[in-house]
């Protein structure tokens, strides 16, 4: 009498030969399906990764202001605490209150921007003193402008004047940009940060100005 239960025994010389029988197609078929499900997952994690980076922000477009285009200067300060000032100018007021006309200088141009920009502009500085160099437009170069979130990045770059000449001059960088609402103004000075105005809290000027100069009234 033959045995109720035979013990099988598994030949993978069997499998492999039923599977070439068939074509392959189980072996196939599940190769496909385990392709499908790691491109699946791994889209999953680009799309992840997309949502949680931070947006690079958008560049904001400047216009830069030479320093002949007025007949002004800018304030003096105690350069030796503060060796770099920085502001972000929103109304004629606080231009005034930084740069000082100067009419001795015998020339037609203004002494300031018409009132008008400030309706859709604001403006940038950053200065410093140093020997006077040979051309004041090179010292600072804008290298880009991004905002971010709310938050203004400033990129420049600083070049050192290396003439030895005798008697010190204040050099600044000035720009014009799109009025809006920024929360921060970052600045960074050749690849490093160097100051930071905090204007949500109404700071436009460092050292501190005064603070009522700058008010829009918005």
């Amino acid at each position: 009498m033959p045995p109720l239960f035979r013990i099988c025994r598994f030949d993978p010389e069997r499998v492999k030969d039923s599977d070439s029988l068939q074509g392959g197609m189980p072996v196939i078929r599940g190769k496909i399906l385990i392709a499908a499900a790691l491109g699946m997952i791994m889209a999953a994690a680009i799309i992840s990764a997309a949502a949680v980076k931070k947006p690079d922000g958008r560049t904001t477009p400047y216009t830069k202001i030479r320093m002949s285009e007025y007949r002004s200067f800018i304030k003096n300060w105690d350069e030796k605490k503060d060796p770099l000032l920085y502001a972000l100018i929103s109304t004629d007021a606080g231009y005034r209150a930084l740069f000082h006309p100067a009419p001795t200088m015998p020339s037609r141009r203004p002494f300031a921007p018409d009132k008008s920009l400030y309706e859709k502009e604001q403006i940038l500085v950053v200065a410093r003193v140093m020997p006077s160099p040979e051309n004041v437009d090179d010292v600072f170069e804008i290298g880009k402008i991004v905002e971010r979130e709310g938050e203004l990045s400033v990129y420049y770059t600083f070049n050192k004047s290396e003439t030895g000449a005798a008697w010190q001059a204040k050099i600044y960088l000035a720009a014009r940009i799109p009025k809006r609402p920024y929360r921060k103004v970052l600045f960074f000075e050749n690849g490093k940060p160097v100051g930071e105005l905090n204007t949500a809290a109404g700071q436009w000027l460092v050292p501190a100005g005064e603070p009522e100069a700058n008010k829009t009234g918005d």
